[in-house]
């Protein structure tokens, strides 16, 4: 509801309040390794590359081919809903908007990624064997936001890595989806048909 009010706020309200504090707390984090990220920076830069503009087209094009929302006259607001999945809430709410999606639905989606990718990612990339502090926290942040990142705060080396992939993925992402010929194409892969301009 916006307010810290003890007698009108609810528990998102709280969790609102204590988001930058902990977003701050991965910065200082990942200042501390600064050295460590920069010498990695063309890794970094891919990942951002490969994972906003990957994510956001092959998210389309993979609830498209499973229709998801069935043929009802709202498949396509539900299809574009999910598109912001693998980036953080509040530029999903951005991004779910530019394309026309359901924030209620785009809120559920993200969350949901986050919960998957914080439970599993980790043991995932244990199974496959891949050891490599960076490519773990590259592959977390990027596609499993705040609870990801969280997540994988037990490995010092790979946490910067996540914490920097989250945040360079949203804005990629959120940037991809705000140029126009991009975004149409983006509508287009995800529902099928042309964007209403």
């Amino acid at each position: 509801v916006g307010t810290l009010d003890p007698m009108k706020a609810g528990a998102g309200d709280y969790l609102l309040y204590i988001l930058g504090p902990s977003v701050v707390s991965f910065a200082l984090y990942v200042y501390s390794r600064k050295s460590l990220v920069f010498s990695n920076l063309p890794m970094v830069l891919t990942a951002m590359i490969v994972s906003s503009a990957g994510g956001l087209f092959a998210t389309g094009a993979f609830v498209r081919l499973i229709q998801l929302g069935g043929s009802s006259q709202n498949a396509a607001l539900v299809r574009l809903s999910t598109l912001g999945r693998n980036i953080t809430t509040a530029l999903a709410m951005a991004l779910t908007d530019m394309v026309g999606g359901d924030l209620s639905i785009a809120a559920a989606v993200v969350c949901l990624t986050g919960i998957i990718g914080a439970s599993y990612g980790i043991p995932l990339l244990n199974a496959i064997g891949i050891k490599d502090p960076v490519s773990r926290g590259l592959g977390i942040g990027s596609s499993s936001q705040g609870l990801g990142v969280a997540s994988i705060a037990g490995e010092p080396d790979a946490f910067p890595f996540a914490s920097v992939a989250m945040v360079l993925t949203a804005v990629s992402a959120t940037t991809i989806a705000s140029i126009p010929s991009a975004r149409n194409a983006l509508i287009r892969v995800t529902t099928g048909t042309a964007p209403i301009v």
